[in-house]
């Protein structure tokens, strides 16, 4: 007999793999329920509602990712001469790093990623409440570079550094498939490659071209 925690991770699993597909307006708790092999009480006993369960799913990857990041970047802003480089690289390497880890499983999960930055109100900000911390420290130190600009533009700084991740791990594969001879990816030439497209882009745009 499965224990409850093992329950509880493969209600998860099922769940990522629905919302990731469906979207939350998409998916049923009946469906999840069906494919899950579980009951209704298991639900409830676990999640509750199928908000809360949605939050589950998005909690357990932005936990330990939101966590590393802004210990990298703590530590990287405590540094004598830090840069926006190394700023970049500690938001880009942890998600990757994971997802990477996660082999078959990191395919449906850069799916949901993907599908929940898309999501409409009110299940978005059921997803950005994980991140809150790690936007609001990543944007405080993008005033120490450059402290010249307005609120909306750091804020837009951040939302393009996250599109540039969220739009490699959804389209990665039929990148490669159609215009590349690679096999798989790696975390760390796809960090260099993120960090210097965003960098040239933050200092490359001035504040005129928002």
């Amino acid at each position: 007999m499965p224990s409850k925690s093992d329950t509880k991770a493969h209600i998860l699993d099922v769940a990522e793999k629905h919302f990731a597909r469906d979207g939350f307006a998409g998916t049923s708790l009946r469906a999840i329920i069906k494919d899950a092999g579980v009951n209704v009480a298991a639900i409830a006993y676990h999640f509750g509602t199928k908000e809360e369960l949605y939050q589950a799913v998005t909690e357990r990857f932005a936990a330990p990712v939101v966590r590393e990041q802004l210990e990298r970047l703590r530590a990287e802003m405590r540094k004598e001469g830090a840069t926006m480089e190394v700023v970049l690289r500690a938001f880009y390497e942890p998600p990757l790093k994971l997802i990477k880890k996660m082999g078959k499983k990191g395919d449906v999960l850069s799916m949901f990623l993907g599908r929940a930055q898309t999501e409409p109100e009110p299940v978005y900000s059921l997803i950005d409440e994980h991140y809150q911390a790690c936007r609001n420290e990543f944007i405080d130190a993008f005033r120490k570079f450059n402290p010249d600009l307005q609120e909306g533009q750091y804020q837009w700084h951040f939302e393009f550094m996250l599109s540039l991740i969220v739009c490699f791990l959804t389209r990665h594969k039929p990148v490669r498939l159609r215009f590349t001879e690679d096999k798989d990816w790696e975390p760390e030439p796809v960090t260099e490659s993120l960090v210097e497209f965003c960098l040239n882009g933050m200092t490359g745009l001035s504040k005129e071209h928002y």
